[in-house]
């Protein structure tokens, strides 16, 4: 069969989708990757074949880039970063603190990462190869709209806990009992025009696939009634070298120290740095921190106990480590996972609380917000991670739930039992 992957121009995200591409065409399946221009050369460095959808002038007609977000929370609208998404605080999830999410998802990131251009090439490359199967990344519904107009089968895949799609739910439940002028729907307005031009119409599936692809533990997921395939992570970083350092056993703990590659990418600078390496300098322990020269600029001093790389493959170095200190990145917390290495999260709003709420919950780390870190603060934390084995314990527990799920490759028999029931003639296509 033929099978298209859909994912916004961001490499993380592109990432996780990768073993999952290899494992069905490892299978003789036929695989495409459609993305931005910006996307290709990550794409093709994976071994996948790359399709450009978009404008290559970002500037004009595609603005998407992760420092568009960036640069929204600096004007001061930070409604989705600090939104409560664990839900713990309910008076946040009102009708009017729901819809003010929607609004602003629709347009910081749904509407810039799928830009009319990539939505219409990537409609026009489906019509041309006729995929029996496309699998987007969580909010490239590019791709969704590809599936829908030329009768696909339509697979999400998530890289974490569905927190906008629980906010979604909240949301429609509280519009239920709105008068019926006063129900704004700020997404499926947007994705009805753009369904529309192609002669389609809008309906949550369009949102939550047909199924949905998740590597994210069981223990973590939200009950969200999804029908759900689970799949083991398998960690893949892109191209690297692995580094001497490695090879050598450490001579005391060594904890990860990482940011994130897309705070790499932007340039975003890295909260409390200059704090975090005070705090590791009295620590009886080895770290390697994942900083780049301009991250690097941020710090005062580096202590000596600090070994500063420009880029280490993750799942290369966290076999030697005992801790890890991270800001929730999807790849890094799943890698951790994998290796049974417990985590320092950094939380900084978005999905990092519910990540950090799941980690805590079953014993596999702590953490700690951004906001609140102070030098002493960050040294207990640390402390407590080396020093109790608890969380050591709690760490395998959690690695041994990982790699209980099956493969990528063991359930491609799945997705191409699921790709034959729900693919359409296009005759069937609204």
């Amino acid at each position: 069969m033929k099978v298209m992957f859909a994912c916004f121009a961001t490499s993380t995200h592109y990432h996780i989708l990768v073993p999952m591409a290899w494992a069905l065409r490892t299978a003789g399946h036929e695989v495409r990757v459609v993305s931005q221009p910006d996307l290709a050369a990550t794409i093709t460095q994976s071994g996948l074949t790359a399709v450009a959808a978009g404008s290559a002038d970002w500037a004009v007609s595609d603005p998407w880039a992760p420092e568009l977000l960036e640069l929204i929370y600096q004007a001061g609208t930070d409604h989705v970063r600090y939104f409560d998404f664990t839900g713990r605080d309910r008076r946040q999830w009102t009708w009017e603190r729901l819809l003010g999410v929607e609004n602003v998802m629709v347009a910081a990131l749904y509407a810039t990462m799928n830009s009319e251009s990539m939505i219409d090439e990537s409609v026009a490359f489906a019509r041309s190869w006729q995929p029996d199967l496309v699998v987007s990344e969580t909010f490239t519904f590019a791709g969704a709209v590809a599936a829908r107009v030329t009768g696909a089968a339509h697979a999400r895949m998530v890289w974490g806990p569905d927190i906008a799609l629980r906010a979604r739910r909240a949301f429609l439940s509280q519009a239920r009992a709105q008068v019926p002028e006063h129900r704004e729907d700020p997404t499926a307005e947007w994705l009805g025009r753009t369904l529309q031009r192609y002669g389609c119409q809008f309906d949550e599936e369009i949102l939550t696939g047909q199924w949905t692809i998740d590597s994210t533990p069981p223990s973590g997921r939200l009950d969200l009634d999804l029908h759900t395939v689970s799949v083991r992570y398998v960690p893949y970083n892109g191209p690297a070298l692995v580094p001497d350092l490695v090879r050598t056993p450490p001579q005391r703990p060594r904890v990860c120290l990482t940011f994130g590659i897309i705070e790499r990418e932007t340039g975003r600078s890295v909260a409390s740095l200059a704090n975090i390496l005070e705090a590791v300098a009295e620590l009886d322990a080895e770290f390697i921190a994942t900083l780049n020269a301009t991250q690097l600029d941020q710090a005062i001093t580096v202590p000596d106990n600090v070994r500063c790389v420009d880029f280490v493959p993750l799942n290369d170095l966290l076999p030697t480590c005992s801790a890890i200190v991270h800001q929730g990145g999807a790849g890094t917390r799943a890698t951790a996972e994998v290796h049974g290495v417990p985590q320092l999260i950094l939380t900084d709003g978005w999905d990092t609380e519910v990540k950090a709420e799941h980690l805590t919950r079953v014993g596999a780390g702590l953490s700690l917000s951004i906001s609140e870190l102070t030098v002493a603060a960050f040294r207990d934390n640390i402390g407590r991670l080396l020093s109790d084995p608890s969380f050591g314990q709690g760490a395998k527990r959690l690695q041994h739930e990982v790699l209980a799920e099956p493969s990528p490759n063991d359930i491609v028999p799945l997705i191409e039992k699921l790709t034959a029931e729900h693919r359409r003639r296009p005759a069937d296509v609204d």
